[in-house]
């Protein structure tokens, strides 16, 4: 998310996204023997181009299973241990004095309990570990990779729960006690119906549309259990049905699952604010509607893969923005991507004379250590490169410290400011604390606008650390992985930094408390509008 320049080009962190195959200077995640992953997002030069940030992973990756008997839970936490101390500039800065003893503490405990875990409980241990530095861009990744045997051994012994999705939808029409991850689901073609478990607070995801031969219509996919409001735990089967768990986080009134990674739509039943805001192919595109009183674009992912989408739906509907209706841009649950996905947006949204910048990201900074070297060498574009070359050198010449992105000498060129254009007089940006990553370097900018209010809750706070790269926790294990962001916004952090704050709206608002989050925002942008004219 920093504005980079290299001198004669700036740098471009592009993700992978599924219109970027073929496309120059973007891979996907490719297993290299020593290396763990080689990038899934390449970063490319070009000329004087707009920045693209790095995300918070959008795919579920996969890698191989087969090999030697896995480690057990002890030896896993102390690779785990030992690549975040190593790689994790968030460890290095901010793990000192008290939060060091802390740490110490925590470490004691999680090896007592390795000590007899295996399965599901040493994913917990290894997991609470990971959890403690509330970063959302250090993670712990499953792989969901089995051979065909195992598959099959596993799709004999497939759970199944056959359920119609007119009888989920009437029976959740009778009740009054439903909880939101209840109803019918669907990611991409695949959809779900959600129903109660036997136990209170537990749930089943049963297949209602098949995408895939090995789980048919009528298979529990996943097994969700909620664990706070809104926040649920779930246990859901790949293609492969390899099981992978993940921290479910429900957004936009309940219809938007939020997995890291992944994403769910749901289908039925929805409020009727949110009725048409869900692309029903695909819930991590954009949609724009415009309606009576105001128009209202909504942006789940800022995967670079769908920048264009957007520009198609702000080219079909120019009339429409340039009306003067008022513009609700609903951010909330957005999973992050690349920050010049809504470039095309950002016109409608600033001014001509912006506020100062509060966080210019000039000062960026990489931890040395081997595995950073390696991802330095692959991901600034050719390793001849004169840029390349200073960072590798420098990163060689001080391990284990933390070294300048840029050459100090030389200080990097910002992105040039946003030609506003005429349009909607007011707007509002929709935020919660799913709104992370690229989605906040979006939120900055907007805060700059005079034309602009942001409203809602504050976002996930994940620019402190920024760009993620996924290596196994410990070198030749199949199974366990850990992501952690690779370039440091400055040195000075934990100070002067949003990590565990977020960035706070200019008018609060708790999305919980409100039945229809557009009218809301139409009160707030109306009384504005009073203030400014008294």
């Amino acid at each position: 998310h920093i504005p980079l320049d290299t001198g004669s080009s700036q740098i471009a962190h592009v993700p992978f996204g599924p219109s970027d195959r073929g496309r120059p200077g973007v891979q996907p995640w490719t297993r290299r023997d020593s290396e763990g992953f080689a990038p899934r997002s390449s970063f490319t030069l070009r000329r004087k181009g707009p920045f693209v940030a790095s995300v918070i992973p959008l795919l579920l990756f996969t890698v191989l299973t087969q090999g030697p008997a896995a480690p057990d839970c002890p030896t896993l936490l102390a690779g785990l241990r030992e690549k975040i101390a190593a790689n994790y500039a968030g460890h290095v800065l901010e793990v000192r004095g008290a939060r060091a003893a802390v740490h110490r503490d925590l470490l004691a405990a999680l090896s007592r309990e390795a000590a007899g875990a295996e399965g599901e409980g040493c994913r917990v241990v290894l997991q609470r570990l990971v959890d403690w530095y509330d970063d959302p861009h250090l993670f712990l990744f499953q792989s969901s990779r089995l051979d065909s045997v195992e598959t099959r051994r596993r799709q004999a012994a497939l759970a199944r729960h056959p359920v119609e999705e007119e009888a989920v939808l009437a029976a959740l029409a009778a009740r009054s006690d439903a909880d939101p991850i209840e109803g019918i689901w669907f990611e991409g073609a695949r959809r779900m119906a959600v129903v109660p478990a036997t136990e209170r607070g537990r749930f089943l995801a049963v297949i209602t549309a098949s995408d895939t031969t090995t789980l048919p219509v009528g298979a529990v996919v996943a097994r969700i259990a909620r664990t706070g409001p809104g926040v649920y735990r779930v246990a859901r089967l790949a293609n492969s049905l390899a099981e992978t768990v993940a921290r479910g986080t429900l957004h936009r009134e309940g219809t938007l699952l939020r997995l890291s990674p992944g994403m769910w739509g749901k289908a039925a039943p929805q409020p009727a604010s949110a009725d048409g805001l869900l692309d029903p192919d695909d819930v991590h595109r954009p949609t724009l509607q415009v309606r009576d009183d105001a128009i209202i674009i909504a942006v789940p992912s800022h995967d670079p893969g769908l920048r264009p989408v957007l520009e198609r739906l702000l080219r079909e509907h120019a009339e429409a923005l340039r009306s003067g209706l008022p513009l609700l841009v609903d951010l909330r649950g957005n999973e992050g991507g690349g920050s010049q996905t809504t470039a095309a947006l950002m016109p409608f949204l600033m001014d001509a004379t912006p506020r100062p910048r509060q966080h210019e990201f000039t000062e960026a900074l990489m931890l040395s250590s081997p595995d950073q070297i390696r991802y330095a060498s692959r991901s600034f574009g050719p390793d001849t490169s004169a840029f390349v070359r200073r960072l590798v050198t420098e990163m060689r010449a001080h391990p284990g410290e933390l070294v300048p992105l840029f050459d100090p000498a030389e200080r990097p060129e910002l992105a040039a400011e946003v030609v506003p254009v005429e349009g909607p007089r007011a707007v509002a940006v929709l935020i919660d604390r799913g709104t992370v990553s690229a989605a906040e370097v979006t939120v900055l900018e907007v805060q700059r606008s005079r034309r602009a209010v942001v409203i809602g809750e504050p976002t996930a706070g994940a620019l402190d650390y920024q760009n993620t790269s996924i290596v196994p926790i410990i070198e030749g294990e199949r199974r366990w992985y850990l992501g952690y962001p690779t370039i440091t916004a400055h040195g000075e952090l934990p100070e002067h930094g949003i990590r565990g704050r977020g960035i706070a709206p200019d008018v609060a608002v708790d999305w919980s408390r409100v039945d229809d989050p557009y009218a809301t925002a139409l009160r707030v942008l109306a009384e504005r509008v009073r203030q400014e004219e008294s």
